[in-house]
Parts: structure tokens; sequence; C-alpha cells
């Protein structure tokens, strides 16, 4: 994947520079039902916009009692580090409730919600501590209790798991001498959650692309195939979604082809690079210019 030139990268940084003294570029959080990711369309989602002091990204969706419970990355501008909240909707998608669910003295994003043996847990991305850490649920939705850490001293970003093939993966893009956090997705796997030995997978990085190899939600299964929601980060940072068809992944070889994207088209929306789904219910979200 081509970088871009010193033009377009002068290009976005007087866009950047002017729209700064008129708009607010906000992250904000989009929700459609029966949205497929091969033929998603904008006019399909409907946007849950945060308060002007902040911004809402990275959405992961569970489905509980008829609810739906979106965990998400808040920054509050003020505090230039992320924390990680709630979103409870009711049936029809209405905003019931927002509370924080998780809060360190360093950056947390990408809350990675997952269930196993009847237990929900969650890997928030931490990498501003260099590790990768696993939390258990103890009380649905807002308490959280560390259990440990499966990645010591590694700058992880956008940690996913992947039970398959009898092993569980985790993907992340590390940055490193490989590689930054856009362009470098490694893998590394063991026989159960609770391990104390990751193995690094031979090839890492198995993916080296800017335009595809960061995460951008859980890998899920559609129509036989596995499916990988990565960051598209070669116009800015994750400006669009690429879905990418795994066909191969054993300990000694990776390989996946692309299937699918979804991009802005202009106008208010600049950006997008995430993607989730439960319960019927498609969770993005979207950089939104709104007026100042």
């Amino acid at each position: 994947m081509m970088q871009p030139t010193l033009l377009q990268r002068i290009a976005r940084k007087l866009d950047k520079t002017l729209a700064s003294a008129f708009f607010i570029d906000q992250w904000v959080i989009l929700t459609g039902r029966g949205v497929n990711y091969a033929s998603m369309r904008w006019d399909a989602f409907t946007p849950l916009t945060p308060e002007r002091d902040r911004y809402w990204g990275d959405p992961f969706v569970l489905q509980r009692d008829g609810h739906y419970f979106v965990f998400l990355e808040e920054k509050l501008y003020a505090a230039g580090r992320g924390r990680i909240a709630c979103l409870e909707l009711d049936a029809s998608v209405n905003l019931i409730s927002h509370r924080v669910v998780l809060e360190r003295d360093y950056h947390l994003s990408y809350p990675f919600v997952f269930e196993q043996n009847d237990e929900l847990y969650m890997i928030p991305e931490s990498a501003a501590n260099r590790s990768v850490d696993l939390y258990r649920c103890g009380r649905f939705p807002d308490t959280w209790e560390f259990v440990k850490v499966l990645l010591h001293d590694t700058y992880a970003v956008d940690a996913s798991l992947l039970e398959h093939g009898g092993r569980i993966w985790l993907f992340a893009n590390v940055k490193g001498k490989d590689g930054s956090s856009l362009n470098a997705l490694h893998l590394f796997w063991s026989d159960s959650l609770l391990a104390d030995v990751w193995h690094t997978h031979p090839l890492n990085p198995v993916v080296r692309d800017i335009g595809s190899a960061r995460p951008a939600g859980r890998i899920f299964m559609q129509d036989g195939q596995l499916i990988r929601p990565s960051q598209d980060s070669t116009r800015r940072y994750g400006h669009a979604l690429r879905f990418n068809r795994i066909t191969r992944l054993d300990a000694e070889g990776y390989s996946e082809e692309r299937v699918a994207s979804f991009a802005p088209t202009g106008g208010r929306i600049r950006a997008t690079h995430t993607f989730n789904q439960a319960g019927g219910l498609t969770v993005i979200d979207a950089v939104i210019r709104r007026p100042k």
C-alpha cells in the first residue's frame, strides 16, 4: 500500500487547520438495524452524539434482556485520556443511560467484550501502559475486576480475540521495530484464555499494510466465512473500514483477502473505524464535522 504523498499530507494539514477555526470534528456512535457488512449505507444509521466536551468511539455491543449495551471509549477533551463507558439502549434503540464503567490513570479504549464459560470478560486497549490486560465482569455492566496481564511490555493496540481450531488467537497491531500502530498486525495464540504463555506467530507481522492491518472490531462468521474488520488509514487515521476474509489461520501460516469496504462519501462524515454487531443491531463510529 502506497504511503500518502507530500502534497496529500500538506492538503490534510491545511484542511485540519482551517476546519478547526470553524468546526469541531467529533467521534460519535451510529446504530443501524439489519445492516450487512457487505451492503452498508450511511442512511441506514442513526447517530448517538455525545456532548461537545467529549467524543465516543470504538463501540462494542451486547444484547441482554431485550436491551442493548454499547461499551465504548469516552474521551473528555480536558482530561486528555480515554476511559470506558457504557450506553444502555432500549429495544427501540433509544438511549436509557450512560455510565463510566472502567477508568485508569492511563488511556483506555477499544473495550473488546466477550463471553466465555458463562463469564463476561473485557480486554480494553491499554497500550499506554504497555500491556494487554484482561478484566472479568463482577456486576453487569459497571463493575470490572482485573484478572491478569496477557501480554507484558508490549505496545499493542486494539487487541481482538478469536477462538478457532482449538486455540485462542489474539490479533493486535504492535508498535515496534517491525512497524507502527497503524500498519503491523501481529498474531499470538494460547491453548486457553488464562494461559501463562502466549505464543508469537512466526510470520509476525502477518499483515503489513496501513490500509488493512489494524483491527476494527470483533471477527465474525458469516455465510461460513471468517470476516475480520480492519481500519484503512491511508488517507487519515481511521478513515475507512475494510472487511477481510480469513483464508488461513494456523500456527505456521496466515492469509486473508479483502471482500468489502465502507468509507465516507464526503460532506459532514470524515472517518469511520469500528464495526460490531449483536442481536440484529450494527454499531459503528464516525467522525462528524459540526459547527462550533
